[in-house]
């Protein structure tokens, strides 16, 4: 099925949450905590599927056995695994659903863990603590453990709390018994540079820069292809002045990933700085480029511009920058509501303004955790499916349409979107059927009524 976003002559009426969101040029760029959000949850997953490996091999009866093992019959290992499928593509509702299901009628520290994950997705940091809690006091081995707890307290700033906890996980790694360590060996692999850099990471945030640099290092040692800790590598060396050094930390991250857009943005940035002028203002148009929105690469395009004696152009961006600002503004206030509220409507609001940024990523995630306090709410399901679209998911977004539909096959709405996707794909009669679907609900409709003449016409040429 194509992943393709329809065509502008399918697109009005198509997103009633977002309306002319989709256009707008005034944005905020992504911040490091939601890209961590990111980076922990896929290494996390990764982990999780390590440990679901070392289950099927053969144990010692005598040897460490986490406690998923111990206490679950095969299917109920199964449910935990789809539960884990879950929560990593952002069904947060039908994670816990299976996770609460499991935990009924067995208590074991790995769903914990997974309840734990999920609150802390959604910002429920008190209830997320308490699931963590409870999966130590069932298996103090379990891996994991004291580093979500340490991403809750840095998610809350709580950079002291942070490290502490990071480093309780590294203690906990070098000091288990040599059964648990063989069994964890594969996943205490995938973890370590992933612990050193974050602890590096909050190292660096309590400005203690030397700390934070021997930390990346250790990280370095164990995986050189991260680019992630040469970016912030490079950070803490711009941090002390040593431009021409970052520069070259920068380079090398880019080589490690070059189609990632902090990378690209953080060589273009320090391009600048060292006085790179032409090449800066190259790299910070592909940033541009790919995201109109971004703050610090219209900003420092802007600046570049300037310097070369290109004013109006270089003015331009500034300005642009200027206005992204405003709205970042309005971001930051909604994302503190919204972390500090249980309920659904501050996380749709927060995701209405990513959409306007043109954050859809971070406007996916919002639209999942307000799904996760309101799982009932079929027009909260619909704007996740139009999103979908904005993403270019296609294949998902028409999957979403169809699970609405069998909740309730009068939303109009759903029936016209569904309808725009089809024609999109040249599925005419299946898009006429969505929309005389949706005239049915909606008889005095006209932009239906101008689909189905259109699709008509099309039809016959």
């Amino acid at each position: 099925m194509s992943t393709k976003q329809p065509r502008e002559e399918w697109i009005p009426g198509l997103l009633s949450l977002f309306g002319c969101l989709v256009c707008a040029r005034a944005v905020f760029s992504v911040t490091h905590k939601l890209a961590m959000r990111r980076a922990i949850r896929a290494w996390l997953v990764g982990v999780l599927a390590l440990f679901m490996l070392a289950g099927c091999q053969h144990v010692d009866s005598e040897a460490y056995r986490p406690s998923s093992q111990q206490l679950l019959a095969p299917a109920q290992r199964a449910q935990l695994e789809r539960a884990w499928q879950a929560y990593a593509a952002g069904n947060y509702s039908l994670a816990m659903q299976r996770v609460d299901s499991l935990l009924a009628a067995v208590e074991v520290a790995e769903a914990y863990l997974l309840k734990g994950r999920i609150y802390l997705d959604a910002n429920a940091f008190e209830l997320a603590n308490a699931a963590f809690q409870k999966a130590r006091q069932l298996d103090p081995y379990l891996r994991g453990i004291y580093f979500q707890q340490g991403h809750s307290a840095f998610l809350q700033g709580a950079y002291k709390k942070a490290l502490d906890l990071y480093l309780e996980e590294l203690a906990l790694i070098q000091s288990s018994p040599p059964d648990v360590q063989q069994f964890y060996r594969e996943a205490d692999q995938a973890a370590l540079p992933v612990i050193y850099r974050q602890a590096g990471r909050a190292f660096f945030l309590l400005d203690s820069l030397e700390a934070a640099r021997r930390f990346y290092m250790k990280s370095l040692a164990l995986d050189s292809l991260a680019s992630e800790t040469y970016r912030w590598l490079a950070e803490l060396e711009a941090q002390e002045g040593h431009l021409q050094k970052a520069l070259e930390l920068a380079e090398k991250a880019l080589q490690k990933a070059p189609g990632d857009l902090e990378n690209i943005y953080t060589f273009g940035r320090l391009l600048m700085q060292n006085g790179y002028l032409e090449d800066a203002v190259h790299f910070l148009q592909l940033v541009v480029e790919r995201q109109p929105t971004h703050r610090g690469a219209n900003y420092n395009l802007g600046r570049a511009l300037m310097q070369l004696g290109q004013r109006e152009a270089g003015q331009f961006f500034l300005e642009r920058a200027r206005q992204i600002q405003q709205l970042s503004g309005k971001i930051a206030q909604a994302r503190l509501n919204a972390y500090q509220s249980q309920r659904a409507r501050p996380w749709q609001e927060l995701a209405a303004l990513f959409i306007q940024a043109g954050q859809y990523e971070e406007a996916r995630k919002a639209l999942d955790v307000a799904i996760f306090w309101a799982p009932d709410n079929l027009a909260l399901q619909n704007d996740r499916a139009n999103l979908a679209l904005l993403l270019g998911d296609t294949l998902e977004a028409v999957q979403r349409y169809y699970q609405l539909l069998q909740r309730d096959s009068t939303l109009a709405d759903v029936w016209l979107n569904l309808g725009v996707v089809l024609a999109e794909q040249k599925q005419y009669e299946a898009a006429r059927r969505a929309w005389l679907q949706a005239l049915r609900y909606r008889p005095h409709d006209d932009t239906l009524r101008r689909y189905l003449a259109e699709l008509e016409r099309r039809r016959g040429s």
